[in-house]
């Protein structure tokens, strides 16, 4: 009954604005296709969130099929793309999607040796990107496998960081993958667990910065 309420209001709104981007179908689609890596419940819960905020300038961490969603959801807005495979880039983006190579300087079975120290974090981004500071963040990228799987990739430690220094403030961040012992650390140290505003099956977390120049 509460499905079919909802239903009801989104087409009525729909009707109302047919320039409403539908993400509940989209998603619904995606997920059909077996597309996307994050399962349906956290898209909707994610796509949620970034509607409400959306037009805005939007920051995104990785790039996948899943890229289209977020485009076309803040259509009216600025969102960039960074990703550090130039062959992933070439494969996935159809020419439409705003997006920065990137190279990441760390590696994620040295994470103990990085730790927090910002020298160790901070990698180089494009002016146009750094100049901005942004209201909606999502950190998907890189890869970070950690045990029980063998280490590989650059880990998302510098993802987080840099997320949080151009987060504004009462800016939202998602941090995908907090699941994992090392998502999880620096998402509480940089965002604080008392930020956490939703987290979505164990492994999704979404932060809103209240101020931060209290952190």
């Amino acid at each position: 009954m509460i499905a079919k309420i909802k239903n009801f209001f989104l087409n009525f709104f729909r009707k109302k604005n047919p320039n409403i981007f539908d993400y509940v179908t989209f998603i619904k689609n995606m997920k059909k296709q077996k597309k996307g890596l994050m399962s349906k419940k956290q898209y909707l819960r994610i796509a949620k969130r970034l509607s409400e905020i959306s037009p805005c300038n939007l920051l995104v961490f990785g790039l996948g099929d899943d890229s289209y969603l977020w485009s076309k959801i803040n259509n009216k807005g600025k969102t960039i793309f960074l990703e550090d495979s130039k062959d992933w880039i070439a494969s996935v983006n159809d020419g439409t999607l705003d997006v920065e190579h990137v190279v990441y300087q760390t590696s994620v079975e040295n994470q103990k040796d990085i730790g927090f120290i910002p020298e160790k974090l901070e990698f180089s981004i494009p002016n146009r990107v750094s100049d901005l500071t942004y209201d909606f963040i999502i950190v998907d990228a890189p890869l970070g496998h950690q045990p029980p799987r063998p280490f590989k990739g650059p880990g998302r430690m510098s993802s987080i960081y840099m997320a949080f220094k151009l987060l504004k403030k009462g800016g939202v961040v998602v941090i995908d993958d907090m699941g994992r012992p090392i998502e999880k650390q620096y998402a509480f140290h940089y965002f604080k667990e008392e930020n956490l505003i939703d987290f979505i099956e164990k492994k999704v977390g979404i932060f809103q910065n209240p101020d931060k120049n209290s952190k």
